[in-house]
Order: C-alpha cells, then sequence, then structure tokens
C-alpha cells in the first residue's frame, strides 16, 4: 500500500544542497505534499505575545541566510505545499539566557531524595512559564508566517528510560517531584508527598528484585502501572502514574486550545513515543485524540544513541542485571517484555542485542552501520503491532502520522531496514507518516519505493 510522505528537514542547510525548485520538485515528484522544518524560523519577536511570561524568543544567527529560507518558503507556498514549523519548540535552539528561567524536572536518587539536574530537553511540563512561552513563539510564527499550516510538538513527557547515567537521569521513570508538580498535583487533587513514597519503594525494589517479585508483577501483566505498583507492593504506584497522565492531558489541552485561539485553522501535531513506552511517558493518545489534529509516535527503532527502542530495551536489562546480579538476564528480557508489551524476537541476553552494534557506540551520538541485522521477524511482529496499536488508540488511521528517523546516534537503521519499517507499517494499516531520515541517494530511493506518487 502506498503511503502519503511527509518530509521533514532538522535544518536549512539542505538549501546549500538544492535549488528551492529543485528540492520542491524533488518533493512534488513522488506526491510529497506537506513540508516540516525543525530549525528557527527567520522572525522577530512580538513581546506582546508573552502574555506576561518570560519576554520575547531568543535571537538566531542564521548566518545570513535569511533572503534565502524567505524565498524558499515562498515557493513552496506558491506551489500550494502544507508547511508545519517544528522549530517552534521552546527546546529548539533556546538561548541559554531564556532557557535557564524554565524549571528542569526533579528525579528521585536511590536514596529517595529529589535531585536538580540542568538539562534543557528536561523541562517539566507543568512549568506555567514554559506553556506560556511556547504560545508567545507560536503566536511569534503565525504573524509573522500566516500561511503556516501548523505546527509540531514533541514534549515535554515523563520519563520511560532506566539508567539513572543517561542524560543524568533526565529521562528516567523516577521523575519528576519539583516545585512544578507539587502545585499540579495539588490542583488535580493528588498527594505528591504520598506518591513520591510509593516512588522510592518503587525504586528500592528494582534494585532488590527476586523471583518472587517478578511473579507477583507477571501476574498483573498488562498495564505497566499495575506491574510496578505489584513491584513496589504499593497501589499508590497507579496513582503516580494517573497523576503523569492528568498532568499531560491538561498540558496538551492548554496547548491545542491556545493553538486554536491563535487561528482556528492552524493545525497541531503531537509527538509521542511508541505505544510500548507512552503508558511510562504519560500520553495517553485515546485521551489526547479529542484536542490534537493528528499525531506522531515516533518510530525509533535502532540500537544504541537514545531513543531506539531496542537502546531502551538494552538499558533496562542491563541496569536493572546490575542492580540485582542474582537475576538471570533471560528472567529479566521476561519481566521487560510483559511490561512493555511485546517480545523481541530472537533475544534472550544482553548479548543478543549487543551483536546489534559496534562496541563503542552505545552511549554516545555518533553513528555506524556495523551490527547485525535486525530479524525480519521484528519488522512483521514488532514494528507491525506497535503501528497497530497506534491507529488502534487514536481510532483514525487518517490522523497517525509516526515520525520515522533512523537514528539518533548508535546503530543507524539501514536503506533495506527502513524498507522494511515501511512496509510493515502499511501492512499493519498506516497511510502516512513523518519522513525525517537524511535524503541521501538510497534512503529516499525507498521513501519514493512506498510513496503515493503523482502521475
Amino acid at each position: 500500500m502506498a503511503l502519503d510522505t511527509w518530509v521533514m528537514q532538522p535544518g536549512w542547510n539542505f538549501l546549500d544542497e538544492y535549488g528551492d525548485e529543485e528540492y520542491l520538485d524533488k518533493m512534488g515528484a513522488i506526491g510529497v505534499g506537506n513540508l516540516a522544518f525543525g530549525a528557527a524560523l527567520p522572525l522577530e519577536s512580538n513581546p506582546a505575545n508573552y502574555h506576561g511570561s518570560i519576554k520575547g524568543s531568543p535571537p538566531f544567527d542564521f548566518q545570513g541566510q535569511e533572503t534565502r529560507i524567505l524565498r524558499f518558503l515562498e515557493a513552496a507556498w506558491r506551489r500550494d505545499f502544507g508547511v508545519y514549523a517544528y522549530g517552534t519548540n521552546p527546546h529548539m535552539a533556546l538561548s541559554e539566557e531564556v532557557s535557564r528561567n524554565f524549571r528542569t524536572r526533579r528525579r528521585l536518587n536511590a536514596d529517595g531524595e529529589v535531585e536538580e539536574q540542568e538539562f534543557t530537553w528536561g523541562t517539566c511540563a507543568n512549568d506555567e512559564e514554559y506553556l506560556g512561552f511556547y504560545l508567545g513563539r507560536l503566536r511569534d510564527a503565525h504573524q509573522a508566517f500566516p500561511r503556516l499550516a501548523g505546527f509540531l510538538n514533541d514534549g515535554p513527557e515523563f520519563g520511560y528510560e532506566i539508567s539513572p547515567e543517561l542524560f543524568g537521569g533526565m529521562l528516567t521513570i523516577f521523575s519528576c517531584f519539583g516545585a512544578c508538580c507539587q502545585r499540579k498535583a495539588a490542583d488535580l487533587s493528588y498527594d505528591l508527598r504520598r506518591l513520591r513514597v510509593a516512588a522510592a519503594e518503587l525504586m528500592r525494589s528494582l534494585h532488590a528484585l527476586d523471583d518472587g517479585l517478578i511473579e507477583r508483577a507477571l501476574r498483573r501483566q498488562g498495564d505497566p502501572a499495575d506491574m510496578l505498583a505489584a513491584v513496589a507492593g504499593d497501589p499508590a504506584i497507579v496513582d503516580w502514574f494517573l497523576f503523569k497522565r492528568a498532568s499531560i492531558a491538561d498540558y496538551i489541552r492548554r496547548l491545542c486550545t491556545g493553538v486554536k485561539e491563535i487561528h482556528p485553522d492552524l493545525e497541531m501535531g503531537i509527538g509521542s513515543r511508541l505505544p510500548a513506552f507512552t503508558p511510562l511517558t504519560a500520553y495517553d493518545l485515546q485521551h489526547l485524540a479529542g484536542h490534537a489534529h493528528f499525531f506522531l509516535p515516533k518510530l525509533y527503532l535502532w540500537m544504541g544513541g537514545f531513543d531506539g527502542l531496542y537502546g531502551t530495551v538494552y538499558r533496562w536489562v542491563a541496569t536493572l542485571a546490575r542492580w540485582n546480579p542474582g537475576l538471570s538476564e533471560e528472567r529479566l528480557l521476561a519481566f521487560l517484555c510483559s511490561l512493555f508489551g511485546f517480545r523481541l524476537p530472537e533475544v534472550e541476553s544482553l548479548d543478543d542485542l549487543r551483536r546489534h552494534i559496534r562496541p563503542g557506540f552505545s552511549d554516545t551520538m555518533e553513528i555506524t552501520y556495523v551490527g547485525d541485522p535486525f530479524p525480519a521477524a521484528f519488522f512483521s511482529e514488532i514494528v507491525a503491532g506497535q503501528v497497530r496499536k497506534m491507529i488502534a488508540q487514536v481510532g483514525d488511521a487518517g490522523r497517525v502520522r509516526p515520525w520515522l528517523d533512523c537514528h539518533h546516534g548508535g546503530r543507524t537503521l539501514t536503506p533495506h531496514e527502513i524498507d522494511q519499517v515501511l512496509a510493515a507499517a502499511a501492512g499493519a494499516g498506516l497511510r502516512t507518516y513523518l519522513n525525517y531520515c537524511r535524503i541521501d541517494a538510497r534512503n529516499w530511493e525507498v521513501a519514493v519505493k512506498h510513496a503515493r506518487q503523482t502521475d
């Protein structure tokens, strides 16, 4: 089945490789009707758009490219391409002056104490300044470029990882317990102190797993919050995740409402993780479907770097194995397969995961193609299964537009694996996707193969 292909560029440097019409011809030839851009837009900020929040958008250095960018955008609109802005997200190219005004997530450490971390991507979803500033940037963008079709949102979210070393622990499930969340918890009638005690007990239990705790969790398989509550022996864990979900629902509702107030025709696409991880990040797509125009669950699958499905499973197993040396990797994998709702084909140990990546690239932003290919069953079973869950959660395949990238460091997906991803996704009912892969000859050949081309 041919896919409606959207294309996103992370920056404006593609203008150094292509002329305006050459690039747009390349897109139009395979039926691409919508483009997205991850870089900031050349505009001047209007302090009046920030309604008492942090004033103004940070200055950006376009290195003399402003005229070229504006010329390209005019050409795209002249040819009726839909243009979506991702660079309006506050975490994109924030100045130090602005970013230090936002409150980052506070995580529990192994002693049950709350630690503050400096990590711009870890901004708390419950920071009122953040949402106010974000909407100010969207007002700036719409005023400067009224022909924008809409925006793509990415985060903030709660953590879904377990490794305390990854980005200073800001992506772990043990966040956030700062002042922003305390205020939001009170607003939503949750006792954050009680939830923090439960989370600390979960951390202690994950450091002291045994066969009995894992069996107790496996009997509760299905909902991750229920399984983790069984591990901790405290039902307040379920309330902790309900609080997270309510926080995100309130944030997304207010963000999407704010966009509609800017202009009723503007669209907002909401990014999320794969269905396997969204219960931990608190992005409940079924409950958010009434607010967003479409959703962009990340089809991020690689090993190493960060954000990839194989890498996330690896970090959970490796971390829990380090904390619990008496438990077998096979036992821990069984626990995590139940927690995430899938079993990786041909994986029974950490070594089975490590064979997909060249040593030295597991925790770096450097990339490599070296490593065993992912098995065919991974695409036909796991990728297809995750896509079916996305569609079921949103309730409309036309509003599911997965974000497909091939690496965030580590072992990148090969063009053949990208081909297998798109084939499996289309077979599972996917109609459209956002291509975020580098446009080199081999990757583009795959995009052309799966695109709904024009005559």
